[in-house]
């Protein structure tokens, strides 16, 4: 939990300096809430849902590109009869490209992107068996739509990722997750 508060604080001191350098600078940072859908094992679903949230930021590059930086945490209570839990949290880093959408037009016409993220993910608790307190390889592929409010805000109605984990499971060593999130953007610089 701590690396969790440390990587929040990095993430918004980088936020405040690139505010600070308005003029040739953009981008944006976002907070949102994730629900994501797990599976345990291959074969059978074993499949069980996680609650949690994830800070993000993206620096525009060049046109409709942009870097990206996610740190999220997603986590499952313990639960009878197994009273096992888990927490899994990611620190990922990939490219989103904005797609055109020239059928819509005003202040707050939507937004989409997609994204490709990864990094590592960190499990944590009983249902992490094998892999509690392990990092491994993780990524995330996907998009969402953010719908401007105003010239700095905006409200990320959908977000959907096909969530790839690696961490061992006596099988394959790969789980194939679902992570659909939403939250409130910031934009920055001009």
């Amino acid at each position: 939990m701590r690396w969790f508060l440390l990587s929040t604080v990095l993430l918004l001191a980088g936020a405040s300096t690139a505010l600070a350098q308005q003029d040739t600078h953009s981008g944006d940072v976002a907070a949102a809430y994730h629900w994501m859908h797990s599976n345990a094992g291959p074969g059978q679903c074993g499949c069980f849902g996680l609650n949690g949230g994830g800070l993000s930021g993206s620096w525009n590059l060049r046109g409709s590109w942009s870097a990206v930086v996610d740190i999220s945490a997603e986590n499952r209570s313990s639960k009878p009869p197994a009273n096992n839990s888990l927490t899994l949290v990611s620190y990922l880093a990939g490219a989103r490209y904005k797609l055109p959408q020239p059928w819509l037009a005003g202040n707050h016409k939507p937004q989409p992107f997609a994204q490709i993220i990864l990094g590592a993910a960190h499990a944590g608790g009983g249902e992490a068996g094998v892999a509690d307190g392990s990092y491994k390889f993780a990524t995330r592929i996907g998009g969402g739509i953010d719908v401007p409010l105003s010239a700095h805000f905006a409200v990320r109605i959908i977000q959907i990722d096909y969530y790839l984990t690696t961490f061992a499971n006596a099988t394959n060593d790969h789980q194939n997750n679902l992570l659909v999130g939403g939250g409130i953007v910031y934009h920055f610089g001009k």
